[in-house]
């Protein structure tokens, strides 16, 4: 129960930092609804599970692979927030123009939102750069635990990102409900910007 415990207090502490994908998370749930914001979540959540069960079974060895490619993560994680924020300011400005369809009784939307928080997620360099960070506790935790110990981790990793994520669909939903369109796209052009930000100091650290 310590290793679930654990991977739950991981995943939250992951989680709840207000980074590049949460904002995308936020912004693709007032635009399309909840519907399509808990796809969204579940694909993020899912990548932690990945990432954790790998962490807790290779340890070390993830750090040792991973130490040549910082520099090259960060550019491409970078290219990939640029893009992510001008996406989302397109997005904004077009649909203050036309009325955003509704999505969110698409099983096909759904499919394709999921694909494209789990790629997204899988490129984020916070996420890689979190995992890389915690390697060394998570080695020492896992040893002797075995396969379970590898299940229990990440499936408390998923527990705790899951439950923040899905946190920020309801949040997002419940604003949708109480402002206007205006409002919503104002949140959406912040969001870019702010994501447009990160990705200028990632390249700059």
């Amino acid at each position: 129960m310590d290793v679930l415990l654990t991977g739950a207090l991981a995943g939250l502490a992951l989680a709840i930092p207000l980074g590049p994908m949460a904002i995308l998370l936020i912004s693709t749930t007032l635009k399309h609804g909840r519907g399509i914001g808990v796809f969204g979540a579940l694909a993020m959540a899912s990548v932690d599970f990945s990432y954790a069960a790998l962490v807790f079974a290779f340890g070390t060895a993830i750090v040792n692979l991973l130490t040549g490619w910082v520099l090259p993560l960060r550019i491409l994680g970078s290219a990939i927030l640029i893009f992510v924020a001008v996406k989302i300011f397109m997005d904004a400005r077009r649909s203050s123009k036309i009325e955003s369809p509704d999505m969110s009784n698409s099983t096909a939307s759904r499919l394709k939102t999921y694909a494209k928080f789990f790629g997204l997620t899988v490129l984020n360099p916070a996420t890689a750069f979190y995992f890389f960070g915690i390697t060394p506790s998570v080695a020492t935790l896992s040893q002797g635990t075995g396969l379970f110990g590898i299940a229990l981790f990440a499936v408390g990793v998923f527990i705790g990102s899951v439950v923040w994520q899905m946190g920020l669909v309801f949040a997002a939903q419940l604003t949708k409900s109480f402002t206007d369109v205006r409002v919503q796209h104002r949140i959406q052009y912040a969001g870019a910007i702010l994501i447009l930000g990160l990705a200028i100091g990632l390249l700059l650290k």
